[in-house]
């Protein structure tokens, strides 16, 4: 048999927006208000590091105000906006026995509902919880589907999603003890902060390319596509169990790309030398 030259990983963590999407779901909501000027600026600080993420999260919500309506409405711009390649992508992890999860800061009635149409179960996706107004809209109409949409926001759940380092600690929750190597894939800074819970830290700048995250993660993906996941998560044992299976195609993707140096950048010249050497002579087939 084959000696492999990459380490593979097995339990694989996506955050959802900006990468898994591409809008950020906060920003979906204020735009829905006409507020996406003041909330997208304070968005664009907490993933760039600029701010903590626990200084701008109940800002941007008491300015928005969203109903569970509005919530289901962003459901639907996820999967309308989904990154390139990341339905199949995660189909094709899953085929491999990979267990994937979905970490977010994002509101859990839409990330829930998108990560259920991408094929995660709805116990590994996690993200902020809200509290509804019981008595907004019409709330005799309790019973009533269209009454329960129009509630409002009344308040979150602070925890580790809210603030900018908290993410570590729910990859170690949801790892559990689970076997195998941890992947860790995003674009902010609430990203990077998740390192020291991971084997390797994937930064994606294919929506917003992000310089603290292209300087610190392991490896950068700049290309739209999240194909180049795929190799990097499976290595060549991957290929060769989805050789002639209908993830041949995507993986074959991945594999290209992860060459280009213009789509994928590995932090330290070693790691990129060892995916080189698993995976350049089937390149060139």
């Amino acid at each position: 048999m084959r000696a492999s030259q990459w380490s593979t990983f097995d339990l694989i963590f996506f955050d959802c927006d900006s990468t898994l999407s591409s809008i950020e779901g906060i920003d979906e909501l204020a735009r829905f208000k006409g507020k996406e000027g003041r909330v997208g600026l304070l968005t664009n600080k907490a993933m760039d590091g600029e701010l903590d993420l626990a200084e701008v999260y109940g800002k941007r919500l008491r300015a928005i105000k969203p109903t569970r309506a509005q919530l289901k409405a962003v459901e639907e711009r996820y999967w309308e906006t989904m990154v390139e390649d990341a339905q199949d992508v995660i189909a094709a992890l899953r085929a491999l026995g990979k267990q994937v999860f979905i970490i977010s800061g994002g509101l859990i009635d839409a990330v829930r509902g998108f990560g259920r149409r991408l094929g995660v179960e709805p116990e590994r996706i996690r993200a902020v919880e809200l509290e509804y107004n019981e008595l907004s809209g019409r709330w005799w109409d309790y019973h009533e589907p269209k009454a329960q949409h129009a509630k409002t926001y009344l308040d979150y759940s602070e925890g580790p999603l809210t603030v900018s380092s908290g993410k570590a600690r729910i990859v170690r929750e949801m790892a559990g003890d689970l076997p195998g190597r941890r992947m860790m894939i995003g674009d902010g800074s609430s990203d990077l902060a998740a390192r020291s819970a991971v084997d390797l830290l994937v930064g994606y700048g294919g929506v917003v390319s992000r310089e603290s995250v292209q300087a610190e993660a392991d490896i950068f993906v700049q290309s739209t596509s999240l194909a180049a996941i795929l190799p990097l998560a499976a290595g060549r044992a991957g290929w060769d169990a989805l050789r002639n299976s209908p993830h041949q195609p995507l993986f074959r993707k991945g594999i290209t790309l992860a060459l280009e140096p213009e789509a994928v950048a590995f932090g330290e010249r070693a790691l990129r030398e060892r995916f080189i050497l698993e995976f350049e002579a089937l390149n060139q087939v």
